[in-house]
C-alpha cells in the first residue's frame, strides 16, 4: 500500500489517503509519524480516503495497534470513506477497538457527505499539493 498524510492546520484538518493494497505496516507508520508531527494537534479533525484500494490484507493483530496508537482522542471528528464491505468492516472493527464516540466517527460510502461531516464544502476536491508525509512505495 501506499499511503499518505497532509495536515492543513489553518482548517484543523488531517487528510488521509490510502491507495493500492492496504497492508499492517504502513496504517501503523502512519499512526506513529502522525503523532509524532509537530504539527499535529489532536484537536484536530480527520477524513480518510480509502477509495483508491485495491486490496485488502490487514490483521486484527495491526487494527488493535492502529487503536492503541492512535493520535486522535476518543471524541475526535473523523471521517472514513469506503467503497466494499470488506473495508466497511474493517472500519467498523477499528471505530471499536477504539472505543471512538459514536457522534464524531462515521463511516462513508461517498467523499461529499464525509467532507461535509468535517464541515467542508461537499463539492471540494481532494487537496493536490504534495503530502506531509508518504508511506510505502
Amino acid at each position: 500500500m501506499s499511503a499518505s498524510y497532509l495536515i492543513d492546520a489553518a482548517h484543523g484538518l488531517v487528510f488521509t489517503r490510502a491507495w493500492g493494497v492496504l497492508a499492517d505496516d504502513e496504517i501503523i507508520a502512519h499512526a506513529l509519524v502522525l503523532r509524532a508531527d509537530p504539527r499535529f494537534n489532536p484537536t484536530f479533525r480527520q477524513i480518510v480516503s480509502f477509495l483508491d484500494t485495491t486490496k485488502i490484507i490487514l490483521t486484527s493483530e495491526a487494527i488493535r495497534s492502529l487503536a492503541k496508537h492512535n493520535p486522535f482522542p476518543r471524541d475526535a471528528r473523523r471521517a472514513i470513506v469506503v467503497t466494499t464491505e470488506e473495508a466497511y468492516g474493517l472500519a467498523r472493527m477499528f471505530m471499536l477497538y477504539l472505543d471512538a464516540d459514536p457522534q464524531q466517527f462515521e463511516i462513508f460510502r461517498a467523499m461529499g457527505p464525509a467532507l461535509e461531516w468535517v464541515y467542508l464544502d461537499p463539492e471540494m476536491t481532494w487537496p493536490s499539493q504534495v503530502p506531509d508525509r508518504i508511506f510505502g512505495p
